[in-house]
């Protein structure tokens, strides 16, 4: 039988699959809320994102430069957010008790984060090392009072958002 005349198979599964599809970005904006809430250390990943993202903008990063920023930003939250599932599975498995093959599990996600925040780090030094555009960036805080005072309550509410008490929060973070 040639091709031209076998049966096309209905729309229908293609359209469940989609549909599937399209949920699992839902279950992955869960994750990311899930991990917000309950993760202290991601509390803080995010709110460091949102001020150099504010503080590049300020600075005048170039294209180039925001690239590697933006992915330093994801490869510190994607770390976080993995480190977060490997605790979680490593509880499920020890079941409440000791055990040192899921200190090993969570000692090596931690790790996989402080590495990915290290090199991070270093990224921004050199990104934001210049001390030419530091200064320039200084005079432009110290010409505009309501951007120092918006600063000063971001860093404020940041704070209070990373360490405030958290509702339901059973690990205490």
């Amino acid at each position: 039988m040639s091709w031209a005349f076998q049966e096309i198979p209905p729309l229908l599964p293609m359209k469940s699959e989609l549909k599937a599809f399209f949920r699992s970005f839902t279950y992955a904006a869960e994750g990311i809320v899930n991990a917000l809430r309950t993760e202290r250390n991601m509390r803080f990943h995010a709110c460091a994102a949102v001020t150099v993202i504010v503080f590049s903008r300020i600075y005048g990063l170039t294209r180039t430069e925001n690239c590697i920023m933006l992915l330093c930003i994801g490869l510190v939250i994607g770390a976080e957010l993995m480190n977060t599932a490997v605790e979680a599975a490593a509880d499920i498995m020890s079941q409440g008790e000791h055990s040192p093959e899921a200190k090993k599990a969570k000692d090596c996600g931690a790790g996989a984060v402080l590495v990915c925040a290290a090199v991070s780090a270093v990224c921004g030094i050199v990104l934001f090392g210049d001390v030419q555009r530091l200064g320039d960036t200084a005079g432009w805080f110290a010409a505009n009072p309501p951007a120092c005072a918006a600063a000063a309550v971001w860093l404020a509410a940041a704070f209070v958002f990373i360490f405030g008490k958290r509702k339901g929060n059973i690990n205490g973070n």
